[in-house]
This record gives structure tokens, sequence and C-alpha cells, in this order.
């Protein structure tokens, strides 16, 4: 019998690498739709005169190569987190907390250090929360030390704390159960480059593992789309990677058991949040695009991957349509040139550890275009805007970010 490979049994992993373009091993599943990647290595032509009425090539040497990858599906408030670690690159992480055992820093912390001063004692295997605002951090003690002050070692991340800490700030033990909020901001410190990751496309064909990987992979674009009438809230991304490599043993899928959200249950804000008097009622679809420059470097170094795929400038835009409204607003927004903060608000409705909300925030927007709208029995508006570099959207990092992306899940710190 010809051996054959069903299509729908094809799934997607993904996993953060600690070095740009070598690859591990999936430590998530992805839930996709759309996964479409294509090997790009590029040929040298040999058209050296041979004394034939050639003008094409006598041979052809292998060059260079990278992979583009487009993929999208619907948005999961649990594995969202990868994408946007991935385009964005600025973390903070915030918990629930427990009630009990908070303390401060006894002195202050270094960003990278692995160890921490506290005023009271914080037992071993502790989830603790460092810090607030965009520099909140939530990290895993070990066995404490000292007779106080005291010396708590920081077990996970290994890498140690992300973010500086001042004396005084405070440490509050959280709920390893979650739920856990992570607030993706434009990484702006050192290089300004974001976590690389490796995605593993499980197919089938590929000898012994029935899987290639595509390593060292960054986002060119984030797509997120809504309708309320029709669709679940969802996104699409464009991205690069290292050519692909056989998977080094064969990957099993893990689904997660958190659900889509519809579309309907988002909510829009204009002139602040999506709540009281700036929630806006006669949003009907809209989309918001990130957008980040990416360029492969190839180095004579022996090798035909690239030495790094560097990331470049991030722009965001997005579009609004208004259907069946009672006044211009939007467009006296492009008119007057307001610049009104726009937020974005999918909620799930479910509680505690089972709630996921995502949210995104942009300070300030400049609306571009709001056109009338009349194709419809109701008149509406289809507007474009643009979010404004500030430092209320930027992270821990510092600088500026036109947008925030805040997600609240169950995912356990540093998964991401």
């Amino acid at each position: 019998m010809v051996a054959t490979y069903a299509s729908t049994k094809q799934f997607v992993g993904i996993a953060p690498e600690t070095t740009q373009g070598t690859a591990v091993a999936m430590t998530t599943t992805q839930l996709l739709t759309t996964f479409t990647p294509s090997d790009k290595p590029t040929f040298l032509k040999d058209q050296s005169w041979r004394g034939s009425m050639g003008t094409d090539a006598f041979a052809q040497i292998l060059g260079v190569g990278t992979a583009d990858i487009s993929l999208g599906g619907p948005v999961y408030g649990d594995t969202l987190g990868f994408w946007m670690r991935n385009i964005l690159g600025d973390l903070a992480t915030t918990g629930t907390p427990t009630g009990t055992g908070s303390t401060t820093l006894s002195a202050s912390a270094a960003a990278g250090a692995t160890t921490i001063s506290t005023v009271a004692s914080i037992p071993a295997a502790t989830l603790i929360q460092i810090g607030t605002g965009a520099t909140a951090e939530v990290v895993t003690t070990g066995t404490p030390s000292g007779a106080g002050p005291y010396t708590i070692p920081i077990t996970s991340p290994a890498s140690g704390l992300a973010f500086a800490h001042a004396s005084a700030q405070a440490v509050v033990p959280v709920q390893s159960a979650g739920p856990f909020t992570y607030a993706w901001s434009l990484l702006n410190s050192g290089g300004g480059q974001p976590p690389s990751h490796t995605l593993t496309h499980s197919l089938g064909p590929t000898a012994s593992v029935g899987a290639r990987q595509y390593p060292g992979f960054c986002l060119s674009q984030a797509n997120f789309t809504f309708n309320a009438e029709s669709e679940l809230f969802a996104w699409t991304g464009q991205g690069t990677s290292w050519p692909s490599v056989i998977a080094g043993a064969a990957p099993t899928a893990n689904p997660t058991t958190v659900l889509p959200t519809a579309s309907w249950r988002t909510k829009v804000g204009i002139g602040g949040p999506a709540s009281g008097g700036t929630l806006v009622n006669t949003v009907t679809d809209g989309e918001i695009n990130l957008t980040r420059e990416l360029t492969p470097y190839f180095t004579a170094t022996g090798v035909r991957t690239p030495y790094i795929i560097q990331r470049g400038g991030l722009s965001v835009a997005g579009k609004l349509n208004f259907g069946a409204v009672s006044d211009e607003s939007v467009l006296l927004y492009m008119l007057n040139n307001t610049q009104p903060q726009v937020q974005l608000v999918c909620d799930n409705g479910l509680a505690g550890a089972s709630q996921i909300v995502v949210q995104i925030d942009m300070a300030s927007a400049v609306f571009t275009q709001a056109d009338p709208d009349t194709s419809k029995a109701a008149v509406g508006y289809q507007a474009s805007f643009q979010p404004n570099f500030n430092t209320t959207n930027a992270g821990g990092s510092g600088g500026q970010s036109p947008i925030k992306v805040s997600v609240t899940c169950a995912v356990a710190p540093g998964s991401f």
C-alpha cells in the first residue's frame, strides 16, 4: 500500500530559543488554521563562457537560504504570548496575590541578578511578584539564607531578574494557578532584539520523525481581526526563519483546552478605556496590524544560514468600521486631529484561572481616514488610524512604544 499523509493531521509547535537559529524541541502546540512554510534557497549561476551558444547557467551553486512562513488562526489567549514576545519583546508580568507573606526588598537588585535581599524570609519554591507596573516580574524562589535581611535565590528563570529593582519595592507571593497578566511593549534596551522561536511542523513525509523545524523564526507581521457578526477574534502573521531542518525527534501534539473567543465579546474604547463613557457601541469590525522590519545578514563564516535575522523598527496601523452611527465623532477625530486613546478589549467572560482577556492599548492615535459608508441600511464610517509612539505604552526597557498588548491567562511565567 502506498504511504500517504493526511493534511488534517498536521500540527505546529513552538518553543523559545536561547540562541537564535539553534533549533529546540517544541514545548507548546499552536492551534492554527494556516501554516504555509516556504524554504528560500538561493542559487548562484556559473555563466562563464565555454565556447557554446549558451547565455544561461552552465552550473548552479547552492547559495544562502532562509524560509518564509505565513500563519494564523483564532486567537488563543494562552498561546498568543509567544507571538507577542517575538514581535515586541518587552514583557511585564503580574500575578494574583495569595494574600499573605508580602515583604519588601532590603536592597536594590540589578537586572540579571540571581538572588534578592528581602526584609522577611520567603519559603523555597514560592512564586513571587517583584515590583509593579512596567517592571513587574514573577519569579520562583530557592532556599532562603541569612537571619535578616534574607538572601533569596531565584531558581526560575535561570537568567535571573529581567529588570532592575530599587530597595523597598514590594515582593508579593502570588497564586501558582494564576491568573497572570502579561503585558508586551516594544523592547528598547540593549540591542532591541526580542527572543526568537523554533517552529515545528508535523506534516508526515519527513523521514523517521515526520516533522521539520524552522529555527530562528522572527515575525514581520502580526495582524488582529474581529467581526462582531460573523467571526472569532483572530490573527494572521508572516515571518522569516533559518532554512528548515529535520526535527530531532517525532513531536507530539498537546493542544490547549482553552477555547477561542467570539468577536462579539470585543469592546472598543476611543478617548479612554473600553468602558464607561468612552465605550464605543457602534464598531462592527476592525483590525490592528503590527509590522516589524526584518533583515537577514549573511557573513563569510563558512555556513549558508544567516548570521542574524535583525529586527528593525516597529509600526502599527488599524482600521475600525462604524455602523448605525448617531453622530460624526469619528470624522471629527480626523478633521480636528484629536489623536485620542484607542483601546480594544476581548474578554471570554469567564472568571479566575479560566478567564482570558486580550487587551490592546494605544495611548494616542491619529485618524487618517474617516469615510462615510452608505452601502448598508444605516449610515456608518470606515476609519483608519495610526498610533503614535508614547511613554504610556512603553515597558520596563524604557523608551517609547506605540502599543501595549496585554493577556490575562493561567499560563505559568517563563513559558513564552
